[in-house]
């Protein structure tokens, strides 16, 4: 007798996105372990490697989470001594997050890290293949975007 999959035979394209999703953020989460970050924490850092200084609300949106579970992964990261955060000179309502030296020393290996699981990933498809389904999930993330933004507006 044969084991039934977790996944439905011909999944919807909502379904096999979602699964899709699933499996690339393991994939990621494993690779960020293995470097010493968990995923949040990598998320962040990201970020800040970007844009160091970023205002704390600034970065919740950014990384779509809400202010409060922003400040309760950043209070883990200062405690871990990833980053530090300090009150705006100008506005003193302003909390903005700074790297460490402890997470500038890390950048390269992350950004290593991320290049090498982007070609796992890309060494499925064909670059034409590549090319289409970048396109598409562009294409896709603009409707929801837009989509999503109407919702709020409402």
């Amino acid at each position: 007798m044969t084991q039934p999959s977790e996944y439905p035979p011909d999944p919807t394209l909502g379904q096999l996105l979602a699964q899709v999703c699933r499996l690339a953020g393991k994939r990621r989460r494993l690779r960020l372990e293995r470097i010493g970050l968990h995923h949040a924490q990598g998320m962040v850092l990201f970020h800040l490697w970007k844009e160091d200084g970023i205002s704390q609300g600034a970065l919740a949106e950014a990384l779509q989470i809400t202010p409060a579970t922003a400040c309760n992964t950043l209070q883990r990261m200062e405690r871990g001594d990833w980053i530090e955060r300090r009150r705006d000179q100008e506005d003193q309502r302003i909390v903005r997050v700074y790297l460490t030296e402890k997470a500038r020393d890390l950048h390269e290996d992350a950004r290593t890290s991320l290049r090498e699981f982007d070609r796992e990933m890309g060494s499925a498809l064909s670059e034409a293949e590549q090319a289409t389904l970048r396109q598409s999930l562009l294409k896709v993330r603009h409707y929801l975007e837009k989509v999503t933004a109407g919702e709020v507006e409402k």
